[in-house]
């Protein structure tokens, strides 16, 4: 198989490269395990072209900061040496592509997270010896091994700062041959324009993104439809449990702070309550321009 070794000039040559091929951080999405992106988003994000430059977050600063300690720090006890990794490789028939953290300059590949305790108990299986990382990364790492064809890769990761997990894999050919049955459905459906069925829940933001323009003066008949009808009703109905809901945690709020007056902490067997005292701010921003959505109804006070 064809593979392409590619050296980014800068972050924006690198960001063009990822946009044209599945990632091994895309992947997850079209197994449906991906925690941070749906099969719908990545298929709009690869059809329009989208450059996602997302703003790093102080956890992301910080995990990016560690990753070159602890490479470092496996490869001391392991008595490895290692390098980072600074290429994009792809491979070109299948359109799919990687980058990659570090290498290990004996052979293979070592991917670095930093992991939070609550996480590492919630995420990865530990199963007598053996210990899986959740699918996502398992998957992300099948895929490094299937575009860079190295035959060995080791998951390493920091769990609460102060253990050390190292996981081996070598490439599992029944899921490199599901990864290109995937892409080859995907790209297939970009060049049909047929798009993915949404997750309505996971996917609201963004189909809010997606349809964020109004045609100043069009209006739309839709008398006689069943169908709009009925999510008209579903939509309405929610917004009157909500504002129920509301209310009745605003009625238990006012409660627990009669019971608990001016404390600014209170801590009971199973929970916490933190209600320390906000001082007054003057905050002045510039406001995105965006999309209102009201229903009304008939004799009904709107619902918004």
């Amino acid at each position: 198989m064809n593979r392409q070794t590619i050296l980014p000039a800068n972050e924006q040559e690198w960001l063009i490269l990822r946009i044209e091929d599945l990632t091994s951080t895309d992947m997850a999405a079209l197994f449906s395990i991906s925690p941070y992106l749906t099969n719908f988003e990545l298929w709009h994000r690869k059809k329009d072209k989208i450059i996602i430059e997302l703003e790093p977050t102080e956890r992301m600063v910080w995990g990016n900061r560690l990753q070159d300690s602890i490479a470092f720090g496996i490869a001391e006890e392991r008595n490895w040496e290692v390098e980072r990794m600074k290429a994009y490789m792809r491979l070109p028939e299948v359109r799919l592509g990687s980058s990659f953290d570090f290498r290990i300059l004996s052979g293979g590949l070592l991917e670095i997270k930093n992991v939070d305790s609550l996480a590492f108990q919630r995420g990865w299986l530990l199963d007598g010896d053996n210990l899986e990382a959740p699918p996502h990364i398992e998957l992300q790492v099948q895929h490094q091994l299937l575009v860079s064809g190295e035959q060995l890769a080791f998951i390493g990761a920091l769990v609460g700062g102060n253990r050390l997990i190292l996981i081996k894999r070598e490439p599992d050919p029944a899921i490199h041959e599901a990864i290109q049955e995937k892409a080859a459905d995907f790209w297939m459906s970009i060049d049909a324009s047929k798009e993915p069925q949404p997750d309505f829940e996971r996917d609201a933001k963004f189909i809010a993104s997606l349809y964020k323009y109004a045609s100043p003066g069009k209006l739309l008949d839709a008398t006689n439809n069943p169908e709009l009808d009925a999510m008209v009703q579903q939509y309405v109905s929610l917004g009157k449990n909500l504002k129920e809901i509301e209310s009745a945690r605003d009625a238990a709020k006012a409660k627990l702070l009669m019971k608990i007056g001016e404390a600014e902490k209170v801590t009971g067997e199973s929970w916490t309550i933190s209600a320390g005292l906000v001082g007054p701010a003057h905050i002045a921003y510039d406001r995105a321009g965006y999309r209102s959505f009201k229903v009304f109804q008939r004799g009904v006070k709107n619902a918004k």
